[in-house]
């Protein structure tokens, strides 16, 4: 007879924690505000500039979109879906975030070099 799968530990037992570090969290918490705000003046200025002309604003855009919905799906992963309560579905959210966030930045860099670029979009979706 079988009686199922072996848990170690309990809900009962302690946590384990890092060890403690003045800096933990904070760069990352500085890097997720610096690209927040960064977003601002990007995107307003993406609808005053054409989008052939400045490249590199269509790239710096498109990479600080993809970064910043990264880092945001990324949170609400490690909130409801963390891997002590969800071993196997944790896993498999972290590595799909993971390739979801890879063929966004393949889809924007082809967007950029073989379309008309999110600056140039942004331009004709504000001025339409």
């Amino acid at each position: 007879m079988s009686r199922g799968p072996i848990l170690r530990g309990g809900p009962n037992d302690p946590t384990p924690f890092p060890e403690p570090s003045k800096s933990h969290g904070s760069y990352h918490w500085s890097f997720e505000r610096l690209v927040s705000a960064a977003l601002v003046p990007l995107t307003a200025s993406a609808a005053a500039v054409s989008g052939s002309a400045y490249p590199i604003v269509d790239g710096i855009l498109a990479i600080s979109l993809v970064i910043h919905s990264h880092i945001g799906f990324d949170a609400c992963r490690v909130d409801y879906i963390h891997e002590r309560k969800f071993p196997v579905i944790g896993e498999i959210a972290k590595w799909g975030l993971r390739a979801l966030t890879t063929g966004a930045l393949v889809g924007v860099y082809s967007f950029n070099t073989q379309d008309v670029g999110l600056t140039e979009l942004i331009k004709r979706t504000w001025t339409a």
